[in-house]
């Protein structure tokens, strides 16, 4: 029997996949983009009618910055949108979208073909490399296979304050997040609050806090099943994170999802198997990138989300025989704070 193997989500072991989910964040980007330009010149770069669109959800996180942040954001995308020759090189077939346009960047996208840099055979979406270890073979003195166990969970361990943030004062930290299980369906897990974090400070879980759980038998027998979830530390200052994580999950899984339905020819059939690890990890790489490609847009003071996946064979697997993981770190660095929280994944019944 296989290992259970686990991870933090930074990237995507499918060429393919990965050029589609680059586009999305590049779509997003242009959103983004719609969002600080409209805020210079609002009648030349007017926003949507459709309040669904990317642009009114990006607006909410470009309001929370300060007026002065707003102007320089705007400034840059301005003067970038002057440059027709280099967003051209830079965007490709993108550099057709018109901020101008009262239509989303979404719907202008709709209208156009889909590239066909991005179309590959639908066998594409099988291959796996390096996520499964090899299927050992059994022989004289192998192992017994291990008892079955039913439920996944993900265990907090920690919170500790690195350095803390260069806001006044101690940083009032919460954690919240959204999972996505072997069928794709998501969750969102409500924020709670950590403590007030000084430089060096701990918050120590004795048990582990059980941050979100799984069922197991849930979406069939198909295997390999993948579990994600998507963890969102924030100073709790900074209201509304973890809704609009949720949010921009959702839109990228579905951007996602339609993407490689294009890219294929057809639809893609169930999301569980392989085509379900290859599309959460896709989504959690987005969602990482988004924040990297949005900052000094629509984002400023706030910690980028981290997604954790575990990868589980059989209900008999174990990671190196056992039914917990060893404990690891997710680290979270932003305007001057630095905070790593400790973690496990386990198998219960």
């Amino acid at each position: 029997m296989a290992d259970n193997t686990s991870q933090i989500v930074t990237d995507i072991p499918n060429a393919k996949v990965k050029a589609v989910a680059e586009r999305v964040v590049a779509e997003l980007r242009l959103a983004a983009e719609k969002v600080a330009a409209h805020h210079a010149e609002p009648a030349r770069y007017p926003m949507p009618e459709d309040k669904g669109a990317a642009e009114h959800l990006l607006a909410q996180r470009f309001d929370r910055l300060s007026d002065d942040k707003k102007k320089r954001a705007a400034d840059s995308v301005v003067a970038d949108l002057k440059d027709v020759a280099g967003r051209a090189r830079r965007l490709g077939d993108l550099a057709r979208v018109d901020l101008r346009s009262p239509a989303s960047v979404d719907a202008q996208i709709q209208r156009m073909p889909f590239p066909e840099r991005l179309k590959f055979p639908a066998d594409e979406l099988k291959k796996l490399p390096f996520l499964l270890p090899e299927e050992p073979q059994a022989g004289p003195g192998a192992a017994a296979v291990p008892s079955a166990l039913h439920k996944l969970e993900l265990r907090i361990h920690s919170v500790k304050c690195l350095a803390e943030t260069s806001e006044l004062g101690s940083d009032e930290i919460s954690l919240a997040g959204t999972s996505v299980d072997e069928s794709g369906d998501a969750l969102k897990i409500s924020p709670f609050d950590v403590r007030s974090f000084d430089d060096g400070d701990v918050k120590t879980y004795a048990p582990p806090k059980q941050f979100h759980w799984f069922n197991l038998d849930e979406g069939g027998t198909t295997y390999p099943k993948s579990y994600f979830v998507t963890l969102v530390l924030a100073e709790i200052d900074f209201g509304g994170l973890a809704t609009y994580v949720d949010r921009l999950l959702d839109m990228v899984r579905t951007k996602v999802a339609a993407y490689l339905a294009a890219a294929v020819g057809g639809a893609i059939g169930a999301s569980g198997g392989v085509l379900g690890v290859l599309i959460g990890m896709a989504v959690g790489a987005a969602v990482g990138w988004a924040f990297d490609e949005l900052k000094g847009i629509v984002e400023d003071d706030v910690f980028a989300p981290v997604t954790l996946s575990t990868i589980i064979p059989a209900l008999t697997g174990r990671w190196d025989g056992k039914p917990e993981t060893a404990a690891a770190s997710a680290d979270y660095r932003g305007f001057g704070g630095h905070y790593r929280v400790t973690y496990t994944w386990r198998m219960f019944n």
